[in-house]
Order: structure tokens, then sequence, then C-alpha cells
């Protein structure tokens, strides 16, 4: 969609995109600007993860550590753990509920997961990611867990190391079920930032990495490739950004 005159619109306020930029510069001076461009895309596929999974706790310690590795973290200071939240899970009714979870105890970081969300191995993917962005961020003292967007800066965290598929994939949970002769539909969110903020992230992470037309993209949800392809034009055509790499172009 345009908005006056023909400009392209972003996918998100003002606000948003003015935290994301700045949050996206913090994290390129924190890491390098080399990590960014350079750094593995992690698609949903089998180049990347086990294409058998029963989330048997051993397959779950192994997903683990191939998301530390993916995120340069050590898999050898993380420890696996399982809580159960008794949050009551209504069918139907919009869930909060926790499904990880992150600590620090006896010189080691450990990284939770709720027992009742393991099923679907790309969410339990999207949880590890967030969590271990902690280890990142909390662990290595970069931020105070006193500061008000630790979370939402954990999640821009993931889509800057290359993870932003598998968390804006797993924004909205949806899930379908049949007992009997009853059937339902529940949805429930995971993460901070919405698929339109995640959508401006991937924007911005793809044009660092100069790819103004990214053939990634058809791994996200639809919505948040609307918001994606929105955010690299709104990007490219307005000149109303303030993104800090200067996107080229032509690419």
């Amino acid at each position: 969609m345009l908005g006056w005159f023909g400009t392209p619109s972003c996918p998100v306020t003002d606000d948003e995109r003015t935290w994301i930029e700045r949050r996206f510069k913090w994290l390129t001076d924190q890491f390098g600007r080399q990590r960014l461009r350079e750094g593995t895309l992690v698609l949903p596929t089998t180049e990347f993860f086990p294409a058998r999974y029963e989330g048997t706790a051993d397959e779950l310690a192994e997903l683990m550590v191939r998301v530390a590795r993916y995120m340069d973290v050590d898999p050898k200071e993380l420890r696996l753990r399982f809580y159960e939240d008794r949050r009551p899970n209504i069918e139907g009714v919009w869930n909060e509920g926790t499904v990880g979870l992150y600590s620090e105890s006896e010189g080691a970081f450990d990284i939770w997961l709720e027992v009742s969300s393991l099923a679907d191995p790309l969410a339990v993917v999207a949880t590890l990611a967030h969590e271990i962005g902690h280890v990142l961020l909390l662990g290595q003292k970069r931020i105070s867990p006193e500061e008000e967007d630790h979370e939402l800066l954990t999640d821009l965290l993931t889509v800057f190391l290359g993870l932003g598929i598998m968390t804006a994939n797993c924004v909205i949970h949806e899930h379908n079920w049949r007992q009997g002769n009853w059937s339902g539909w529940s949805v429930g969110r995971r993460g901070y930032m919405s698929m339109n903020m995640h959508g401006y992230a991937l924007a911005l992470y793809s044009l660092a990495r100069a790819e103004a037309k990214p053939a990634w993209t058809v791994h996200l949800r639809p919505d948040v490739r609307h918001a994606c392809k929105k955010g690299i034009r709104f990007v490219r055509e307005s000149g109303q950004s303030d993104y800090v790499f200067s996107p080229p172009r032509d690419v």
C-alpha cells in the first residue's frame, strides 16, 4: 500500500520504526557489521535441523546445541531445564502463558522450556533462540534486566543473528483440535515483537546484507512476508528512514 502522493508506507508506527532502527544500530555496535552481513541465515529446513522430531530429551538437548552454535554461544555454558506453567489453558481462548525462561545458577546459564509447548519443533527453536539471546545480553552484561526494552531487544537480537525467520513465524501460534465429536481452534502469542515489527526488522536485516529481493522470504508466514517486503520498499524508496546502513538502490 502507498501513502499520500505515492510514498511507500512503513509497516510499523513511527515509534516502533525509531526503536527498531536505533536498537539495530546498537546491536551492530555490539556484535559487528561483519557478523550481520556474513552470518548464517537459519532456515526452517533439514539443512539446519533434523528431519525427525519426537520431542525426546535428547532431541531437545541437540536442538539447544544447534541454536547456541548458530548464535555463537558455547553450548557448554548452557544447562537445559524444564518446567510446567500452571496457567489454565482453555481451548479457544488467547493464552499468554510462558513457553521459556532464562536464569543463572552455579556458574551456568539455565535455559528453561515449558513442558506442554514442546510438540512443535520450530516453536521450540524460536523459544530457544530467545532464551539463549538472554545469555548474550544479560549473561554477558551487555544490558541490565532493568532496561525497559530488554525483552523486545532479545527478540530483535534473534533477527540480527540470523534466526529471525524462526522467531517471526512463531509470534502467533494457532492450534486446531478434535476430541470425539468436538473440535475447536485456539490461538496464543509468543515473543514480544509484533509480526509487523519482525517484518520491518527483517527488512533492515535483508538490506544490510545487500539483499533487496531476498529469496528466503518464501519461508515467512504471509503476514510477516508482506511486512518485510513493505519495509524493504519503504527504506529504499521513501528517504524517510534513519536506517544507518544506507541500503543499496540496485542489488
